[in-house]
């Protein structure tokens, strides 16, 4: 299969070799890691079972490199395209990252360094949807900028 490179010369996800998929997929573990704690702390189910948890992180990073690498086209369309025609795997799991698992990442760090009783989770959850809500609109603030100097 000859090589398909981009625009600036970036190789998409689907023809990354099997060693960069499993970097990636470890580093999505690294991050599901804490939001799995937190998630389970906030149901009041966390009970300190590390490896479980880790392992399903584990899991969950795989299925989202091996769903990415094998679903096109993963990336989000231009501001000019009216359909986004990513597959619903891409679109979901841009959800649960950015939704579900990463507001929930501070509070699993706070439940997993802290000694003594856990943290409120309301109020961790709070500040990760107030972060997650500001990155997500410098990002929409970011592609409006960049759409309107594509008109120019």
């Amino acid at each position: 299969m000859p090589e398909r490179r981009s625009a600036t010369g970036e190789i998409p996800i689907e023809q990354a070799p099997l060693w960069v998929l499993a970097m990636v997929a470890l580093l999505l573990a690294l991050v599901a890691y804490p939001a799995f704690v937190g998630i389970l702390d906030g149901l009041g189910a966390w009970h300190g079972e590390k490896l479980r948890t880790a392992i399903a992180a584990a899991v969950l990073g795989l299925v989202v490199t091996a769903g990415l690498a094998t679903r096109k086209p993963w990336r989000r369309p231009r501001n000019t395209e009216p359909v986004d025609r990513r597959p619903w795997f891409v679109r979901f799991s841009s959800w649960l990252w950015g939704v579900v698992l990463y507001p929930n990442v501070l509070h699993g760090i706070l439940v997993l360094t802290r000694k003594g009783p856990p943290p409120d989770y309301r109020t961790s959850l709070f500040l990760g949807l107030l972060l997650s809500g500001i990155q997500g609109l410098a990002a929409w603030m970011d592609g409006r900028k960049r759409g309107s100097k594509a008109e120019e």
